[in-house]
């Protein structure tokens, strides 16, 4: 029952994302996300005596170095190299897809791009962010590429048992790209 469950809710946020994307006259081929290896990030600004950043600027977090490893529950532990970036702030380029309004969002999906999940399979677990506005914070629905700034937090989270999320944002701010 839980497969069909999860395949019931694929199906689902697949027609919804190729419905907005139709009605939006999104075009797929302007689609992208930089790529900017972990290691490079951290290192750009640099540690302090104690190992940490010397400031908290957000660094660029992009889907392909959080998709760079294949994810199975409860066997393969979140690579050091996407560990580096918890607690950290962030800022990450793709797509919103909402929950369950399109005003005054306080939470949605991220992903890195609208058509990616809906040919084949849904995106893995570990190619998706969920995003939470931080504490007084909303956004508004944004159809096209948007840069989302927060702090990223890694780790599986359950309800109930089953798994909600390997990545979650913090998010400061939303904005269009």
């Amino acid at each position: 029952m839980k497969k069909g469950k999860l395949i019931l809710i694929a199906l689902i946020f697949c027609v919804l994302v190729i419905v907005t994307s139709l009605l939006s006259g999104n075009n797929p081929r302007r689609w992208t996300t930089q790529v900017v290896p972990a290691s490079e990030a951290l290192a750009s600004k640099g540690p302090s005596n104690d190992g940490e950043r010397k400031d908290d600027r957000p660094v660029e977090l992009s889907f392909e170095v959080l998709k760079k490893w294949t994810y199975v529950e409860g066997k393969t532990p979140i690579p050091d190299f996407i560990r580096a970036f918890d607690g950290k702030s962030v800022y990450m380029t793709g797509y919103m897809m909402p929950l369950n309004s399109v005003k005054n969002i306080r939470s949605f999906v991220f992903v890195p791009s609208l058509f990616g999940c809906c040919y084949g399979q849904p995106p893995a677990v570990n190619h998706i962010v969920l995003v939470n506005m931080t504490e007084g914070k909303t956004s508004k629905y944004f159809e096209n590429t948007i840069r989302v700034r927060g702090r990223f937090h890694c780790g599986e989270e359950k309800l109930d048992g089953e798994l909600l999320s390997l990545y979650r944002i913090d998010a400061d701010e939303v904005v269009a790209k």
